[in-house]
């Protein structure tokens, strides 16, 4: 006679995942019940938000004391994400690259010269704030 083994429970919440997400697996006797709740309680920016928070960080970056070539690239990088926000249908991917292509200029300039260190402080509340709409987390956009 088999032994019969003991039933086990498994809860997650509170976070997010991405992809198919296995959580149990077993040779027989398995229930596995998945339970999405879509809809956050944080409120969704609007584009108007999000153009605003973009030419903060344009303001941040033309006020900084990178090189003059460092902050054009990084302010054509950030205006790319600025006009593809703007967009009837925004592409949220190439909108974060842009603004990823705009913060790795900065960590280079960084690491080069130490110019810039004052400006991942001014940076990271507003990624923060803008990380949700891309739908990344603000240590995606900043490359930290």
């Amino acid at each position: 006679m088999p032994e019969e083994k003991p039933s086990q429970s498994l809860n997650i919440s509170g976070g997010q995942f991405s992809g198919g997400v296995q959580v149990g697996q077993a040779g027989r006797d398995l229930a596995q019940t998945q339970k999405i709740v879509s809809g956050s309680t944080e409120k969704q920016l609007t584009v108007a938000e999000v153009v605003e928070l973009i030419s903060q960080i344009e303001n941040l970056f033309e006020t900084s004391d990178l090189l003059k070539d460092q902050k054009e690239k990084a302010i054509k990088h950030l205006e790319s994400a600025k006009e593809e926000a703007q967009a009837k249908e925004p592409d949220k991917d190439f909108a974060t690259k842009s603004f990823q292509r705009a913060t790795k200029v900065l960590k280079e300039a960084n690491e080069a010269v130490g110019a810039g260190e004052g400006l991942w402080k001014k940076l990271e509340p507003v990624a923060i704030q803008l990380a949700p709409w891309l739908g990344v987390a603000a240590k995606t956009l900043l490359f930290m």
